[in-house]
């Protein structure tokens, strides 16, 4: 109960900071708003402000704003009205409901970094090296030190590397001493080229893949994939991405018990490797703060990369529309995932509450009618062509695109019970196995 209405307050929170967004440029352009409600539906609190209904509805599912003369037909003559304003004024108010959801993430990213945020890191001792050229290391070895810099995280070896000068390293190897010395690197050598000690267990059952629906969990240890033992994580997911298959079958410890499970191979949109939906256990948790400069820098990085990587994985959905069922969410994922990173700790749960942010201004920014998106396209179609689409194919469009929103909003429900629904199916048919029911 308190994850629902934590989720529920968050999508309160950004919903009010999209509105808001276009409620401030519609007040600067002299537009005349006359609701601002926060859900759809029937109203179950209001009152009136600057002339202005403020309400709450129902149904927490989203907002909006009615703004005077904006609906195709509406009468638009007069003052204040959405429709008399130019072209470039009516798509700033349609932007800038995006735009607020990016400020607001930027702001809760460059704060999460002020006040500190928790990691997860391995261990640095040494688990793979893919290098021919880099004898002088052994796997096993512990790295205490590189260029006189003391070592705890494998993390900090990216930090400390030199690209232009040899690199003296420390290790522990059988319990003796040795002083190493490796040639220029670069410093994401430990991340393709020497790899950290990684045994096979789970740190994360990503939402909606194959192994979230197989009840797979956290601490689950894989023994064997499709009979072959495994020692690490490495070995693991060269047998998953390089299977011929299309399921894979895992054997897997959990606490004191042993099981297989069969599960379907699905493909990494982003990368196209085959995937089950996990990510590694890392031993080690650790907080890190950051000065004003490191954290507004951070924050910038942060949330670039996020939007950047978001629509790439948007275009490759397009490209691939086979790979929407397992990559879309609705809100019932939504309050799952709240709950995920509420454990986490207050660092995970700004992050999260961010990146829902900048989710719902790339989505309200797509070009579909009735989105935040498809006003300003029509906006820009007027721009070029010196008059606006008619009112008969202003209706169209918005019905097509309310048809889409809808239908898209329905399968993201349906599909978060699927996948929730199968994990527990599957979690309570492995439990009654078990203990032999």
């Amino acid at each position: 109960m308190i994850t629902i209405i934590g989720a529920v307050l968050v999508l309160g929170i950004l919903i009010t900071v999209h509105e808001a967004g276009h409620f401030i440029a519609a007040r600067l352009n002299g537009v005349v708003v006359e609701k601002f409600s926060l859900g759809f539906g029937p109203k179950i609190i209001s009152f009136n402000k600057w002339d202005v209904d403020f309400r709450i509805s129902l149904i927490p599912l989203g907002g909006y704003l009615k703004m005077k003369g904006e609906n195709p037909g509406e009468e638009t003559d007069g003052i204040g009205s959405f429709g008399t304003k130019k072209w470039w004024q009516r798509a700033i108010i349609a932007f800038s409901g995006p735009f607020a959801n990016f400020l607001l993430a930027l702001f809760i990213f460059i704060f999460s970094f002020l006040i500190g945020r928790n990691y997860e890191d391995f261990n640095p001792v040494v688990g793979k090296i893919n290098s021919e050229d880099l004898t002088e290391l052994e796997v096993n070895d512990r790295i205490l030190a590189l260029n006189s810099n003391e070592i705890t995280t494998w993390t900090q070896l990216t930090r400390y590397t030199e690209p232009e000068e040899n690199n003296k390293l420390l290790v522990e190897r059988d319990d003796n001493l040795l002083e190493i010395l490796l040639p220029p690197l670069e410093p994401q050598v430990w991340l393709t080229e020497i790899l950290p000690e990684a045994p096979a267990v789970i740190g994360e059952v990503t939402p909606g893949y194959s192994a979230y629906k197989a009840g797979l969990m956290t601490g689950d240890r894989i023994l064997e994939v499709d009979g072959t033992e495994v020692d690490n994580w490495y070995e693991m997911r060269e047998l998953i991405t390089g299977s011929p298959n299309e399921t894979v079958e895992l054997k897997i410890q959990r606490e004191d018990q042993i099981f297989n499970k069969i599960m379907k191979l699905e493909e990494n949109v982003l990368d196209e490797n085959r995937i089950i939906g996990i990510i590694q256990h890392m031993p080690l948790n650790f907080r890190e703060t950051y000065s004003i400069t490191e954290s507004i820098e951070n924050g910038v990085i942060t949330t670039a990369s996020f939007i950047i990587l978001n629509y790439i994985t948007l275009y490759k959905l397009i490209l691939k529309p086979g790979a929407i069922k397992q990559n879309i969410g609705g809100p019932v994922m939504i309050f799952s995932m709240t709950q995920q990173s509420a454990e986490k700790g207050i660092d995970t749960v700004l992050a999260f509450i961010a990146a829902i942010s900048l989710i719902l201004m790339i989505m309200n920014l797509l070009p579909i009618p009735i989105l935040d998106g498809g006003h300003i396209f029509f906006c820009f179609i007027e721009g070029i062509f010196k008059k606006p689409l008619s009112l008969k194919v202003q209706t169209i469009l918005q019905n097509i695109g309310f048809i889409i929103l809808i239908s898209l909003m329905i399968f993201a429900f349906f599909n978060d019970f699927s996948k929730i629904f199968t994990r527990s199916e599957s979690i309570n048919q492995q439990k009654n196995i078990l203990e032999g029911n």
